[in-house]
């Protein structure tokens, strides 16, 4: 079996033209480096060198066995090279999971800043309600998964990542259109359009906590379509709905948007990470760094391998 060191060797000496020259570049004897050479060429059964006073040169065979032994060693170091960049999470792949709108907004921003800095590693978005983004994370098809809200869940890590606007979508003929301001109290009586699908849910019990009072409930219709159905239906007239600031990449003729604001300035919807704690892909830990860094958070302790999990003696 022919060893990598020989084939570095053998590399080397082609490229130096010498012997000595080559075993002075390797900071090895040169009598080290002849007989790798030598015994590769017994094993071999040729002669790849021309072995000459003033050098060493290729011979016909030489030539042949060096293009393919370039070949070898330079997969060889890309192949290392990946493996070193793995396991720092520079390469690899992240699956991401989320319910929000991915056309504008914190997610879409950072999701394509983080695959800006880190080109080989593979982004995978997955769009589910939030018992399926739970059951991903639970049965690892999912790294981590973007919510709204801070809820708990057992057996998961999480933190909270950023917030966005809330606003109001409307027809543009609207008469809440032309205000610049639009408080709670001003919805009160408005006949608002929801999905059925999250974040739809989260959204009605928002309303009925901001608007539900003795004597009145606001009147909501929820409708299993998706978020661009929902606008496209609010241009027709008849509805309002609520959104989060990202769906605003969502460009729907006849829709306006306006900020809901309440006594100390306009109201604001927080987004947390949710991922499991023995999860130990490298990516996600710095995946979690870039958002702390991103928005100013406190660094939190991420995922780690199995072997340096405290309490537990590397194997």
């Amino acid at each position: 079996m022919i060893e990598l060191r020989q084939l570095r060797y053998l590399i080397a000496a082609a490229e130096a033209g010498s012997f000595s020259r080559a075993a002075r570049n390797l900071n090895i004897k040169q009598a080290t480096l002849s007989r790798h050479i030598l015994e590769v060429e017994k094993r071999l059964g040729m002669v790849l060198f021309d072995r000459k006073t003033r050098g060493a040169t290729l011979t016909g065979d030489g030539a042949t066995y060096l293009r393919v032994a370039q070949r070898i060693m330079k997969e060889w170091e890309e192949l290392n090279a990946w493996v070193r960049a793995t396991n720092n999470g520079h390469a690899g792949k992240l699956a991401v999971g989320f319910y929000t709108s991915f056309s504008a907004g914190n997610l879409r921003a950072t999701l394509s800043e983080f695959g800006k800095y880190h080109p080989d590693v593979r982004l995978r978005g997955f769009e589910r309600d939030r018992d399926m983004l739970l059951a991903g994370i639970e049965n690892g098809l999912l790294d981590i998964a973007i919510m709204i809200g801070e809820a708990p869940y057992q057996g998961l890590m999480s933190r909270s990542f950023w917030s966005e606007r809330i606003l109001v979508a409307m027809p543009e003929g609207h008469a809440l259109a032309q205000r610049d301001r639009i408080h709670w109290t001003d919805l009160i009586g408005e006949r608002f359009l929801l999905m059925e699908q999250d974040p739809g849910p989260e959204t009605r019990n928002m309303l009925l906590g901001k608007l539900g009072m003795p004597g009145y409930s606001p009147e909501i219709d929820m409708e299993d379509i998706r978020r661009d159905t929902v606008l496209s239906v609010i241009a027709l007239g008849g509805h309002i709905s609520i959104v989060a600031e990202s769906a605003l990449g969502i460009h729907v003729p006849g829709v306006v948007f306006r900020e809901v604001h309440e006594t100390n300035g306009h109201m604001r919807i927080g987004f947390s990470g949710y991922w499991r704690e023995d999860n130990d892909n490298p990516v996600l830990r710095r995946f979690l760094d870039f958002v702390a860094t991103r928005y100013s958070l406190p660094s939190v302790p991420g995922p780690q391998p199995p072997s340096q999990q405290p309490g537990k003696e590397p194997s």
